[in-house]
């Protein structure tokens, strides 16, 4: 999920070529509808997604819904403080934007793996 149109158009098709069914959402109320109707396996997030909430809230529902969900965040404004939420909401990833993708599709996919081992 994320607000800027270009990273919602690029990002699919790179998880799609690598074998991932995608949904995608504009705002937090696009993304809490989704996250009550489908089962998820990866939630990749933008942090500062509008003034409905943000990434620490979808995540916040997606985990609560879909504990076994592999969460990651994107946000073009890194700071201590958002750092220190993710780790408290036990956000399982934190890029900063612009982020290079393959290594951020890499990353989730290993989480993905990780999870799926332990399950």
């Amino acid at each position: 999920m994320d607000d800027e149109e270009g990273i919602r158009a690029t990002v699919p098709i790179l998880l799609q070529e690598r074998g991932f069914e995608v949904r995608i959402a504009a705002s937090v109320p696009e993304a809490l509808s989704e996250i009550r109707t489908h089962q998820f396996d990866v939630l990749l997030s933008d942090l500062n997604i509008g003034e409905d909430g943000d990434g620490f809230t979808v995540g916040q529902a997606m985990r609560k819904a879909h504990p076994n969900c592999v969460t990651a965040l994107l946000t073009g404004y890194p700071a201590f403080e958002s750092a220190a939420q993710a780790i408290h909401d036990e956000v399982d990833d934190y890029f900063v934007k612009p982020a290079d993708l393959d290594p951020l599709i890499s990353a989730i996919e290993r989480k993905l793996r990780a999870r799926q081992d332990r399950s």
